[in-house]
């Protein structure tokens, strides 16, 4: 689940997709198993086994570990056990809306760096909030959507057009 949480403008949320969804947590632990049968038949070596187990548990390490999110007026940050990323306002230069989270780039065109390089932020039933917060942060940034208006707000302007 989320922790959404505001204060003093900062804008922070936990992120567990393993506890998330109970499907995809069982259907993982079938895959990591089954690979690590299957490295073990295939090569025989337990010390590569273990190596390539260790190998697919850190690539995998944002499903199964909680992973902190942090907009605040530094910039951007991931925080994960042993993994912590940040980008600071001054080098975002792009965001990208995509169905489950933004993604903000220090590129400001599409880049084969950018994956490498961006934070990907995914939203948890908190797709408003973020986006509000960087917008709070850096107003003017290439590629952030446009906030929702309400229909109060709808109505209040077509009163006002003749």
């Amino acid at each position: 689940m989320s922790n959404p949480g505001s204060d003093n403008g900062k804008y922070r949320w936990t992120a567990f997709p393993l506890r998330e969804s109970l499907h995809k947590g069982v259907l993982f632990w079938m895959v990591m198993i089954i690979t690590v049968w299957a490295v073990y038949w295939n090569i025989g070596s337990i010390l590569l086994t273990v190596v390539a187990a260790l190998l697919l548990l850190g690539s995998l390490s944002s499903f199964y570990l909680p992973t902190q999110y942090m907009i605040d007026e530094s910039g951007v940050r991931s925080k994960r056990i042993l993994h912590n990323r940040s980008l600071s306002w001054t080098r975002i230069r792009s965001v990208v809306d995509e169905r489950n989270g933004l993604f903000v780039s220090p590129f400001p065109v599409k880049s084969r760096l950018e994956n490498f390089r961006g934070i990907y932020l995914p939203y948890r039933n908190n797709r408003q909030e973020v986006i509000s917060a960087i917008r709070n942060f850096a107003p003017e940034l290439y590629g952030l959507p446009e906030e929702k208006k309400s229909n109060e707000d709808v109505k209040s302007a077509e009163s006002f057009t003749l």
